[in-house]
Protein backbone atom coordinates (compact mmCIF):
# COMPACT_ATOMS: atom_id res chain seq x y z
CA UNK A 1 0.00 0.00 0.00
CA UNK A 2 1.26 3.49 -0.89
CA UNK A 3 1.74 5.64 2.18
CA UNK A 4 -0.38 8.78 2.18
CA UNK A 5 0.87 12.36 2.41
CA UNK A 6 -0.33 15.44 4.27
CA UNK A 7 0.78 18.40 2.16
CA UNK A 8 0.65 22.08 3.15
CA UNK A 9 0.09 24.23 0.08
CA UNK A 10 1.64 27.70 0.13
CA UNK A 11 0.19 30.17 -2.34
CA UNK A 12 2.21 33.36 -2.42
CA UNK A 13 2.85 36.75 -4.01
CA UNK A 14 6.28 38.37 -3.66
CA UNK A 15 7.37 37.02 -0.27
CA UNK A 16 3.90 37.01 1.27
CA UNK A 17 1.70 33.99 1.85
CA UNK A 18 -1.83 34.67 0.56
CA UNK A 19 -5.17 32.83 0.72
CA UNK A 20 -8.41 33.12 -1.19
CA UNK A 21 -11.92 31.76 -1.25
CA UNK A 22 -12.85 30.18 -4.60
CA UNK A 23 -9.72 31.78 -6.14
CA UNK A 24 -11.06 35.27 -5.36
CA UNK A 25 -10.58 37.96 -2.70
CA UNK A 26 -6.99 37.11 -1.83
CA UNK A 27 -5.80 38.27 1.55
CA UNK A 28 -2.34 38.35 3.07
CA UNK A 29 -1.57 35.77 5.74
CA UNK A 30 2.05 36.36 6.73
CA UNK A 31 5.56 36.72 5.39
CA UNK A 32 6.29 33.34 3.89
CA UNK A 33 9.74 32.58 5.36
CA UNK A 34 8.64 32.53 9.04
CA UNK A 35 5.78 30.20 8.09
CA UNK A 36 8.16 27.90 6.24
CA UNK A 37 10.45 27.76 9.27
CA UNK A 38 7.51 26.84 11.48
CA UNK A 39 6.27 24.09 9.17
CA UNK A 40 9.74 22.62 8.79
CA UNK A 41 9.51 21.71 12.50
CA UNK A 42 6.21 19.90 11.99
CA UNK A 43 5.44 16.39 10.81
CA UNK A 44 4.65 17.07 7.16
CA UNK A 45 5.33 14.88 4.14
CA UNK A 46 5.83 17.44 1.39
CA UNK A 47 5.17 21.12 0.61
CA UNK A 48 3.78 22.63 -2.59
CA UNK A 49 4.54 26.27 -3.46
CA UNK A 50 2.25 28.03 -5.95
CA UNK A 51 3.47 31.41 -7.19
CA UNK A 52 0.81 33.93 -8.24
CA UNK A 53 3.25 36.56 -9.51
CA UNK A 54 3.90 37.06 -13.21
CA UNK A 55 7.58 36.34 -12.75
CA UNK A 56 9.75 33.91 -10.78
CA UNK A 57 12.00 35.21 -8.00
CA UNK A 58 14.73 32.57 -8.05
CA UNK A 59 16.47 34.07 -5.02
CA UNK A 60 13.25 33.63 -3.06
CA UNK A 61 13.06 30.01 -4.19
CA UNK A 62 16.60 29.48 -2.93
CA UNK A 63 15.52 30.78 0.47
CA UNK A 64 12.65 28.24 0.51
CA UNK A 65 15.05 25.39 -0.15
CA UNK A 66 17.48 26.61 2.51
CA UNK A 67 14.79 26.38 5.20
CA UNK A 68 13.24 23.01 4.36
CA UNK A 69 14.11 19.37 4.96
CA UNK A 70 11.09 17.94 3.13
CA UNK A 71 10.31 17.23 -0.54
CA UNK A 72 9.16 20.42 -2.25
CA UNK A 73 7.20 21.20 -5.41
CA UNK A 74 7.07 24.52 -7.26
CA UNK A 75 4.35 25.80 -9.59
CA UNK A 76 3.78 29.07 -11.44
CA UNK A 77 5.03 30.66 -14.71
CA UNK A 78 6.97 27.63 -15.86
CA UNK A 79 6.78 27.44 -19.63
CA UNK A 80 10.22 26.43 -20.88
CA UNK A 81 13.00 23.92 -20.23
CA UNK A 82 15.53 26.57 -19.14
CA UNK A 83 13.31 27.72 -16.26
CA UNK A 84 12.71 24.13 -15.18
CA UNK A 85 16.46 23.46 -15.14
CA UNK A 86 17.04 26.49 -12.89
CA UNK A 87 14.33 25.41 -10.45
CA UNK A 88 15.62 21.85 -10.22
CA UNK A 89 19.19 23.09 -9.73
CA UNK A 90 18.00 25.25 -6.83
CA UNK A 91 16.83 22.05 -5.15
CA UNK A 92 13.14 21.55 -5.87
CA UNK A 93 12.05 17.94 -6.28
CA UNK A 94 9.06 18.45 -8.58
CA UNK A 95 7.49 21.13 -10.75
CA UNK A 96 3.77 21.64 -11.11
CA UNK A 97 2.43 22.63 -14.54
CA UNK A 98 -1.04 24.03 -15.19
CA UNK A 99 -1.65 26.35 -18.15
CA UNK A 100 0.99 24.57 -20.26
CA UNK A 101 -1.14 21.44 -20.17
CA UNK A 102 -3.67 23.28 -22.34
CA UNK A 103 -1.51 25.76 -24.25
CA UNK A 104 1.76 23.96 -24.96
CA UNK A 105 1.44 20.21 -24.94
CA UNK A 106 4.75 19.78 -26.79
CA UNK A 107 6.61 21.56 -24.00
CA UNK A 108 5.11 19.22 -21.40
CA UNK A 109 6.18 16.20 -23.43
CA UNK A 110 9.68 17.62 -23.88
CA UNK A 111 9.95 18.32 -20.15
CA UNK A 112 8.83 14.81 -19.31
CA UNK A 113 11.41 13.27 -21.62
CA UNK A 114 14.21 15.44 -20.25
CA UNK A 115 13.48 15.35 -16.52
CA UNK A 116 11.30 12.25 -16.14
CA UNK A 117 7.60 12.13 -15.49
CA UNK A 118 8.20 11.51 -11.77
CA UNK A 119 9.37 15.14 -11.49
CA UNK A 120 6.26 16.71 -13.04
CA UNK A 121 2.87 17.30 -11.41
CA UNK A 122 -0.20 18.21 -13.44
CA UNK A 123 -2.09 20.90 -11.54
CA UNK A 124 -5.78 20.83 -12.46
CA UNK A 125 -8.29 23.40 -11.19
CA UNK A 126 -11.94 22.47 -11.65
CA UNK A 127 -15.36 24.05 -11.25
CA UNK A 128 -18.69 22.27 -11.23
CA UNK A 129 -21.03 23.30 -14.06
CA UNK A 130 -24.39 21.56 -13.83
CA UNK A 131 -23.44 17.95 -13.08
CA UNK A 132 -19.97 17.99 -14.65
CA UNK A 133 -16.57 19.29 -13.61
CA UNK A 134 -14.69 21.46 -16.08
CA UNK A 135 -11.00 22.31 -16.06
CA UNK A 136 -9.93 25.94 -15.75
CA UNK A 137 -6.52 27.56 -16.11
CA UNK A 138 -4.87 30.97 -15.65
CA UNK A 139 -5.64 30.84 -11.93
CA UNK A 140 -9.19 29.66 -12.55
CA UNK A 141 -10.10 32.44 -14.97
CA UNK A 142 -10.30 30.58 -18.28
CA UNK A 143 -12.52 27.59 -18.98
CA UNK A 144 -10.69 25.03 -21.10
CA UNK A 145 -14.07 23.46 -22.01
CA UNK A 146 -12.56 20.11 -21.11
CA UNK A 147 -14.34 17.91 -18.62
CA UNK A 148 -12.06 16.62 -15.88
CA UNK A 149 -12.41 13.02 -17.09
CA UNK A 150 -11.35 14.00 -20.63
CA UNK A 151 -8.36 15.96 -19.39
CA UNK A 152 -7.12 13.18 -17.11
CA UNK A 153 -7.50 10.59 -19.85
CA UNK A 154 -5.45 12.78 -22.21
CA UNK A 155 -2.75 13.09 -19.56
CA UNK A 156 -2.69 9.34 -18.95
CA UNK A 157 -2.61 8.60 -22.68
CA UNK A 158 0.40 10.91 -23.11
CA UNK A 159 2.09 9.41 -20.03
CA UNK A 160 4.07 12.56 -19.22
CA UNK A 161 3.30 13.22 -15.55
CA UNK A 162 3.41 11.08 -12.42
CA UNK A 163 0.64 12.67 -10.38
CA UNK A 164 -2.19 15.18 -10.37
CA UNK A 165 -2.91 18.04 -7.98
CA UNK A 166 -6.67 18.46 -8.36
CA UNK A 167 -8.14 21.56 -6.73
CA UNK A 168 -11.88 22.05 -6.45
CA UNK A 169 -12.31 25.80 -6.93
CA UNK A 170 -15.88 25.67 -5.57
CA UNK A 171 -14.59 24.39 -2.23
CA UNK A 172 -11.27 26.20 -2.07
CA UNK A 173 -10.85 28.21 1.14
CA UNK A 174 -14.38 27.37 2.29
CA UNK A 175 -13.76 24.81 5.08
CA UNK A 176 -16.61 22.79 3.52
CA UNK A 177 -14.45 19.70 3.20
CA UNK A 178 -13.00 17.95 0.18
CA UNK A 179 -15.44 17.44 -2.69
CA UNK A 180 -16.09 13.72 -2.32
CA UNK A 181 -18.36 13.66 -5.36
CA UNK A 182 -15.52 14.95 -7.54
CA UNK A 183 -12.92 12.46 -6.32
CA UNK A 184 -15.37 9.56 -6.49
CA UNK A 185 -15.81 10.32 -10.20
CA UNK A 186 -12.06 9.90 -10.64
CA UNK A 187 -11.43 6.78 -8.57
CA UNK A 188 -11.03 4.45 -11.54
CA UNK A 189 -8.19 6.43 -13.13
CA UNK A 190 -4.84 4.73 -12.63
CA UNK A 191 -2.84 7.78 -11.59
CA UNK A 192 -1.94 9.27 -8.23
CA UNK A 193 -4.00 12.25 -7.11
CA UNK A 194 -3.52 14.93 -4.46
CA UNK A 195 -6.95 16.17 -3.37
CA UNK A 196 -7.11 19.88 -2.63
CA UNK A 197 -9.69 22.53 -1.86
CA UNK A 198 -11.86 22.96 1.23
CA UNK A 199 -10.03 20.64 3.60
CA UNK A 200 -11.26 20.98 7.19
CA UNK A 201 -10.90 19.06 10.45
CA UNK A 202 -13.69 16.62 9.62
CA UNK A 203 -12.86 12.96 10.18
CA UNK A 204 -15.58 11.49 7.95
CA UNK A 205 -14.72 13.77 5.04
CA UNK A 206 -10.98 13.19 5.37
CA UNK A 207 -11.30 9.40 5.56
CA UNK A 208 -13.84 9.15 2.74
CA UNK A 209 -11.54 11.19 0.52
CA UNK A 210 -8.24 9.53 1.28
CA UNK A 211 -9.67 6.01 1.16
CA UNK A 212 -10.01 6.30 -2.62
CA UNK A 213 -7.19 4.10 -3.91
CA UNK A 214 -5.72 6.77 -6.20
CA UNK A 215 -5.77 9.57 -3.60
CA UNK A 216 -2.26 9.51 -2.18
CA UNK A 217 -2.20 12.97 -0.63
CA UNK A 218 -4.37 15.67 0.89
CA UNK A 219 -3.55 19.34 0.40
CA UNK A 220 -4.33 21.80 3.19
CA UNK A 221 -3.74 25.51 3.57
CA UNK A 222 -6.53 27.57 5.18
CA UNK A 223 -7.03 24.95 7.90
CA UNK A 224 -3.43 25.32 9.06
CA UNK A 225 -3.33 29.11 8.71
CA UNK A 226 -6.67 30.20 10.16
CA UNK A 227 -7.59 27.45 12.62
CA UNK A 228 -5.66 25.93 15.48
CA UNK A 229 -4.86 22.67 13.71
CA UNK A 230 -1.56 21.22 12.58
CA UNK A 231 -0.53 18.40 10.21
CA UNK A 232 -0.23 16.14 13.26
CA UNK A 233 -3.92 16.65 14.02
CA UNK A 234 -4.75 15.27 10.58
CA UNK A 235 -2.29 12.42 11.00
CA UNK A 236 -3.93 11.45 14.29
CA UNK A 237 -7.18 10.97 12.37
CA UNK A 238 -5.39 8.81 9.81
CA UNK A 239 -3.58 6.80 12.48
CA UNK A 240 -6.88 6.16 14.27
CA UNK A 241 -8.16 4.70 10.99
CA UNK A 242 -5.03 2.60 10.37
CA UNK A 243 -3.82 4.78 7.49
CA UNK A 244 -0.07 5.24 7.26
CA UNK A 245 1.70 8.43 6.17
CA UNK A 246 5.20 8.89 4.81
CA UNK A 247 6.23 10.51 8.07
CA UNK A 248 4.12 8.95 10.79
CA UNK A 249 3.61 10.54 14.20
Amino acid sequence: MIKKRIIPIFTYRKNVLVKSINFENYRNVNSIIPVIKLFNKRSIDEIIFLNLDNNIDFKLLESFVDELDYPITYGGNVDNIYVMEKIFKIGFDKISLNSSLYLNNNFVKEASLKFGKQSIVASIDVRRINNDYYCFYNNGKINSNLKIEEHIQNIIDNDYVSELLITCIDNEGSFNGFNIDLYNKLKNFNIRIIANGGGDYNEDNIIQTINNNNIYGLGFSSLFFFKQYTPNDIKKILKKNNILCVNNI
